[in-house]
């Protein structure tokens, strides 16, 4: 295989569609290369990056000259497939069920043939699918061994109505997967897709339902120096027992949060022992944490600090330096929101809150957590773990031990921004200068003032202190460009990190936003991770789909990817 075609093939396989759709597109001019091979890859970027309309001309031919192919064919009808499930048009459902049974009649891979048996349930023909799940069961059934040979099995005897049977290969596919949440997700969407259109046992939906999904957030421990006790070391035990009762009843498997001393680390012990997956959010860089968040409560806790950090996959909202900038903490703590409720919506379902805060300190304070905690948006699914309740106040015993505050250099003029870049390349000039001029239009307004405005020939790059201002702006852009054309001539790009004002031709953050809008699928708003976490809090105004993953400029990781759109 050429080193072209292998590159290709490793981006796709790794989740990098955006990149890969890119990369194949170039790949078409290369005489050397399997151009099949190509156009199937290309499609499945398109499909999986939320385009899957854009997949069909690079199928189309290949499937007529080699229908008998059941790669090209099981890929074409799950482009359909697709368009089905983002469309709800019945044409695709058919398209799609025509395209498997086709190469099933040919070949006799169960892979297509389930496919189309799916399929014929939900587009209306239940009789067919149970023929062909039936003939799927005799081919399969006395090999099969794999995992997912036996989730076919399954699928094949509930179209069939044998509750049984179907019970039984689920329950042995269910034993290959473990806590791979991939694979469960899969086979959950499959089963939640069917029972739209054929009933579904609750048994079986049980065998396969999604794990519960928790955002955490916490106080850190009680410094040495604090006045008035929050967090006292003394109630560290109490507070983790609570934290693991709380993860029991809500029997949750899957965690974010930060790993600040105190209430975070207790939080993702407690999810360890439990034998749960947590994701840990960092707000900057790893040594300027360490110091911010755990050096002043003593060695053991950033030995804690570090196993965990090393265990668990790390996210970064930014690898610069802290700076003494607080709006990375408010940042990190509506990232960590969104990025569960991102997670669960894959599992459709609503993930829970849990916090541990005094209830006296929120009365007290204003700002900070507390205005984070009123943007979670569902707010039955909260549960807080309140300290003051496990100590009292003259228990506490004063500790002598001083701890020397590390100085931090104070960064001037890097707030944390919401970006937007505009490539506007598809423009007509016309339409360019319609473009400019209403985004110019709106900087009038006091709670749009740009903080960043930059214009090129191809592109408008805008940064604002706030969200909802920003998507305003990308809103009022979005409808008045080409409203009457399907796909919009325009791509959009969106991140948040903190920006260097004074220096913003050379900051990296502000040309991820430009990368980001360059990789978009045309006629598509993509944003990165941490700007669709924040979008999440707003779940009535922004559909959120995931679209893959994106190496940013001077990441050292690839970056989750969503696309956007208004409700």
């Amino acid at each position: 295989m050429p080193e072209s075609l292998s590159h290709l093939e490793s981006l796709v396989n790794h989740g990098r569609y955006l990149e890969a759709r890119e990369f194949a597109i170039r790949l078409k001019d290369d005489p050397l290369v399997d151009h099949l091979r190509v156009d199937q890859l290309l499609a499945i970027s398109l499909s999986k990056s939320g385009s899957p309309e854009q997949a069909l001309p690079h199928l189309d031919l290949a499937y007529r000259r080699n229908p008998e192919d059941p790669e090209t064919a099981g890929i074409l009808g799950g482009v359909y497939k697709d368009l089905f499930r983002k469309l709800q048009d019945s044409k695709y459902a058919i398209l799609s069920r025509d395209t498997y049974a086709k190469n099933f009649e040919v070949t006799g891979n169960y892979y297509t043939g389930i496919n189309a048996a799916t399929m014929s349930a939900i587009a209306g023909r239940a009789v067919q699918g149970r023929e062909i799940a039936t003939r799927v069961i005799s081919k399969l059934e006395s090999k099969a061994t794999s995992l997912w040979e036996l989730a076919t099995l399954g699928e094949a005897y509930l179209l069939n109505k044998n509750r049984d049977r179907a019970v039984e290969y689920y329950i042995k596919a269910r034993k290959l997967v473990g806590n791979d949440w991939g694979k469960v997700l899969s086979i959950h969407n499959q089963l939640w897709l069917l029972n739209h259109y054929i009933p579904v046992a609750k048994e079986i939906l049980r065998i396969f339902a999604p794990p519960t999904v928790l955002a955490f957030a916490g106080h850190m421990i009680d410094a040495p120096d604090r006045k008035i006790p929050r967090f006292p070391a003394s109630i560290e035990g109490k507070v983790k027992d609570f934290i693991k009762a709380a993860i029991r009843t809500l029997q949750a498997s899957i965690g974010y949060c930060s790993l600040a001393c105190g209430a975070d680390i207790l939080f993702a012990e407690a999810m360890l022992e439990e034998g749960g997956e947590v994701h840990i959010l960092m707000p900057f860089n790893k040594h300027d944490f360490v110091h911010t968040s755990l050096g002043f409560a003593g060695e053991q806790w950033v030995n804690r600090f570090e196993a965990l950090h090393s265990k668990y996959p790390n996210t970064f909202i930014t690898h610069d330096h802290y700076g003494g900038n607080d709006d990375l903490f408010s940042l990190l703590g509506k990232v960590i929101f969104g990025a569960a409720i991102l997670r669960s919506q894959t599992f459709h379902q609503e993930p829970y809150l849990l916090t541990v805060l005094s209830e006296l300190d929120m009365k007290r304070r204003e700002g900070g957590t507390r205005d984070t905690i009123q943007l979670w948006p569902f707010s039955q699914r909260h549960t807080n773990i309140n300290p003051d309740v496990l100590y009292s106040p003259e228990s506490v015993i004063k500790s002598d031990i001083s701890i020397p505050k590390v100085a931090q250099t104070l960064i001037i003029n890097r707030p944390v921004l919401f970006l937007a870049c505009i490539d506007m390349t598809d423009l007509l000039s016309m339409e360019k200068e319609k473009m400019e001029k209403t985004i110019k239009s709106l900087s009038g307004e006091e709670q749009l003032a740009y903080k960043i405005y930059e214009e090129s020939e191809n592109s408008i790059t805008i940064g604002l202190e706030t969200e909802i201002g920003l998507m305003d702006v990308v809103r009022s852009a979005w409808t008045t460009t080409a409203p009457f054309k399907s796909v919009k001539p325009i791509r959009v790009g969106l991140h948040t990190a903190p920006v260097y004002i004074n220096d913003a031709a050379n900051d990296h953050n502000l040309e991820s936003a430009k990368a980001i809008s360059q990789f978009a699928t045309p006629g598509s708003i993509c944003s990165s991770i941490a700007f669709a976490a924040v979008l999440a809090l707003y779940p009535k105004r922004f559909q959120l789909d995931y679209v893959g993953l994106l190496q940013l400029p001077k990441a050292t990781e690839n970056t989750g990817m969503f696309q956007v759109n208004f409700k």
